[in-house]
């Protein structure tokens, strides 16, 4: 596929993967507006219900390391489709599992699905376009998964007063399995194959800084993103003791202005630099991070508002440090080794984390110390900008 010149020529294309990064995103994070309902229903914790999110996270890792291999015989397009269609049917899982077992396979397979996606996403992507407006293709992608933040808590809150929340696991699988195969049928983006990981693409990328810098700031922004999104609502409703409306409606909203921010960052990037866009968006984080734990009250659900909206900018500045590394090819495999991480971090570790120190009425500890360390981790900022090392594989 020729890269388009123009976001417009681009946009249809764009469109349908935005779509497709939406279900991947959504299927996940609306577990954390269910998981209030999963628990009653269960009859379980806390500390358990949030030990869902750990087989979730560990399929999403696994899933995402294989993700090159099955993308190199089948093509990235058809691995997205394929990814919608792992999603739709732990869905339907989550929405007809009746006991823990059952609902930990479910997770487990979201995040099967949900781990196809990355590799073969941020090639199609990157590929899709010319290098001179591949932050603002970055970015209109990136609305894929902030929508999703916005939109799930909504689903959620609104379908809860007409039907069983069973119903909405239900039907999300439904949607997820239709426009996966819709995708397959429609979309040209993705189509070329990867390359296999192997040890010489490895040794290249594992030499390279940036590299381990971008982990280090991704497993960051993403338990204060997905990993802060999980447990909010159990922290809002069971400890602080809000109602279930105002809470959803809260996360909801505060996801909007996200999704103008992702479009600010996108256009910035392109101007001011990756190191300087990620500095500022990890060093304000970490500080409203660091006063959720700390505020109580008024002041504390103000900073529960600002945090993800400021947090989104840095996506787009971080999936463009990744494309530098190398072409698409390389992208993917860099991104196959770097999300299990970071997923492992946020959505497993973090989660589980947060739920142990609710049972011990220790929360507010947690949201303080991921704030320290995000402030802490600004002295990896030098290694951004990088030129990379060594020729590429294969050229």
């Amino acid at each position: 596929m020729i890269p388009f010149p123009t976001v417009r020529q681009a946009a249809p294309q764009l469109s349908l993967m935005t779509i497709m990064v939406f279900l991947s995103m959504y299927s996940r994070v609306v577990l954390s507006p269910l998981l209030v309902f999963i628990q009653e229903d269960l009859a379980i914790g806390p500390a358990t219900a949030t030990r869902l999110f750990l087989p979730m996270a560990i399929a999403y890792s696994v899933s995402m390391l294989a993700s090159g291999f099955l993308a190199e015989r089948i093509g990235h397009r058809r691995t997205i489709a394929a990814s919608g269609i792992v999603l739709g049917a732990g869905l339907l899982g989550v929405g007809l599992g009746g006991n823990l077992a059952t609902m930990n396979s479910a997770f487990g397979l979201i995040g099967a699905g949900a781990g196809l996606y990355p590799p073969s996403g941020v090639a199609s992507v990157t590929a899709m376009v010319h290098d001179d407006i591949r932050g603002t293709a970055i970015a209109i992608h990136e609305v894929g998964p902030n929508s999703a933040f916005v939109l799930a808590p909504l689903v959620v809150a609104a379908g809860v007063a007409l039907v069983d929340w069973r119903v909405i696991a239900i039907a999300s699988g439904v949607v997820a399995i239709a426009m996966a195969f819709t995708f397959e049928r429609v979309s040209i983006a993705g189509g070329f194959a990867a390359r296999r990981p192997h040890l010489e693409n490895l040794a290249y990328i594992f030499r390279q800084p940036v590299f381990w810098a971008i982990t280090v700031f991704f497993s960051l922004a993403a338990s204060s993103t997905l990993g802060v999104f999980s447990i909010l609502p159990t922290f809002l409703i069971g400890t602080e003791g809000y109602p279930v409306g105002v809470v959803n409606t809260l996360i909801s909203v505060s996801r909007v202005s996200g999704i103008a921010m992702v479009f600010a960052a996108g256009v910035l990037v392109d101007r001011v630099g990756v190191r300087r866009l990620i500095g500022a968006v990890i060093g304000i984080t970490g500080i409203l991070t660091l006063a959720i734990g700390i505020f109580t009250g008024h002041a504390m659900l103000v900073v529960v508002f600002l945090q993800p909206v400021i947090i989104t900018a840095f996506f787009p500045p971080a999936l463009s440090a990744i494309a530098d590394l190398g072409p698409p090819e390389i992208r993917g495999v860099a991104v196959a080794f770097m999300i299990p991480t970071v997923n492992i971090v946020s959505n497993g570790v973090f989660p589980t984390m947060m739920g142990a120190l609710t049972e011990q009425g220790m929360v507010r500890a947690g949201f303080v110390g991921l704030g320290l360390t995000m402030l802490a981790s600004l002295v990896l900022l030098p290694f951004l900008g990088r030129s990379p090392r060594g020729s590429v594989p294969g050229t």
